[in-house]
């Protein structure tokens, strides 16, 4: 049926097999299984060949019409039969989700060659670089501890930390790439907070220093800071999803005072500001430099716990919050998912990470002092006062 609207779709410029050809070409499938049962095996393999033989054909006399005819569709009818004899085979399941996978495929054809130039040569060799270290790396790390006086780091949990932030953070990297309208501003500062809250806030204090009407860029700010805390809720459950559920009214708090800030200092009829240009998420330096990070944190931590108790993990949580919310969070969150930390304490840590993290982007403005950045100085704290009152809350009903 898809190929049978693709066809009208085309206006006469293709002319693909339709309902008909692919149902023969499903039943065939499922016929060459139950010859090869009833016969003999090497049946089926004719059968299979018989079909292949016809769609190269059909292709060369495709390809004398037209300059660029293609081949999804002739390669789509010998999934088609494959479909068929899974489904003949009692594959069921198999057959139905290729099937609707097929469907999207053929139907996102415009999608999928959009998504090809979001990304640039240098951004794809990051990725392949990235996936190829991981699949060679990752399974031959222990996972056993190797710090033999608190038993908390463990190689192979370091490194899905790393895929686990540069994983997300990279989904947000491909989506700020897409070309949206004018007004999507809002839509990037959002994406902004979700690849890195500090970085976007460093960009948008540099651009917003020096220009006449920069309420666009506070706004900017303010949208960063609240998915930024909408990726630490994401990577607690993920991690520790009973320490979210403790944590979630808190970053819900602070994330709700961040996007009315954010919306009160948005106008509508201003022109979207520059895009600013992040570095690739999946870069080694990048990884390297989260995966050195989170293992001193997590150590850290449990050196904190060990020697001055919770007024310890909550000075460590604080301190390394002014850096990045990301390394500190994961560590409490594994730490707590072990049994290494009370949950009571690890919720506390993680909100007192939301208020730092907060304050560290107050420092970053500093560094460009202007009338700008003291409107959106005073914004940010407004947020860390926020949380610092949910903070008192928690420790009142602990």
């Amino acid at each position: 049926m898809e190929r049978q609207v693709a066809q009208s779709e085309s206006q006469g410029e293709k002319d693909f097999p339709g309902v008909r050809t692919f149902a023969f070409t499903g039943l065939l499938g499922a016929l060459a299984v139950m010859v090869a049962n009833a016969v003999h095996p090497l049946l089926a393999v004719a059968i299979f060949a018989a079909d292949a033989v016809f769609l190269v054909l059909r292709y060369r006399f495709d390809a004398e019409q037209n300059a660029d005819p293609g081949y999804t569709t002739e390669t789509a009818s010998l999934c088609t039969f494959a479909v068929g004899a899974l489904a003949q085979s009692g594959e069921l399941l198999v057959a139905t989700v290729v099937t609707i996978a097929m469907v999207v495929l053929l139907r996102s054809k415009r999608t999928l060659h959009r998504a090809a130039h979001l990304l640039s040569p240098a951004d794809m060799e990051a990725l392949i670089r990235f996936l190829v270290i991981t699949g060679i790396v990752l399974p031959l790390l222990p996972d056993t501890p190797i710090d033999p006086m608190f038993q908390v780091l463990r190689p192979r949990d370091v490194w899905r930390m790393v895929v686990l932030i540069s994983g997300l953070s990279f989904v947000a990297y491909v989506l700020m790439r897409v070309r949206a309208g004018q007004a999507s501003y809002l839509i990037t500062g959002l994406l902004a907070g979700m690849v890195s809250s500090t970085a976007a806030t460093l960009a948008y204090a540099r651009a917003g220093r020096g220009v006449a009407h920069a309420r666009h860029y506070e706004a900017l700010v303010a949208l960063a800071t609240s998915t930024g805390f909408v990726r630490v809720g994401l990577m607690l459950f993920l991690v520790a999803p009973e320490l979210a559920r403790r944590v979630f009214w808190p970053l819900a708090a602070m994330t709700a005072v961040s996007l009315a800030l954010s919306f009160a200092r948005h106008q509508p009829e201003q022109n979207a500001p520059e895009r600013h240009k992040f570095e690739n998420p999946l870069t080694m330096r990048v990884a390297i430099t989260f995966a050195a990070i989170y293992a001193s944190v997590t150590l850290l931590l449990a050196y904190a716990r060990q020697e001055l108790g919770e007024a310890g993990i909550y000075a460590v949580s604080g301190a390394a919050a002014l850096v990045g919310a990301d390394s500190p969070s994961l560590s409490l969150a594994r730490l707590a998912h072990d049994g290494h930390i009370a949950l009571e304490t690890a919720t506390l840590a993680i909100v007192v990470i939301a208020i730092f993290t907060t304050v560290g982007k107050v420092g970053v403005l500093a560094m460009y002092p202007s009338p700008f950045a003291r409107r959106v100085a005073t914004s940010l704290m407004v947020v860390a006062a926020t949380g610092a009152l949910m903070l008192l809350m928690l420790r009142r009903l602990a």
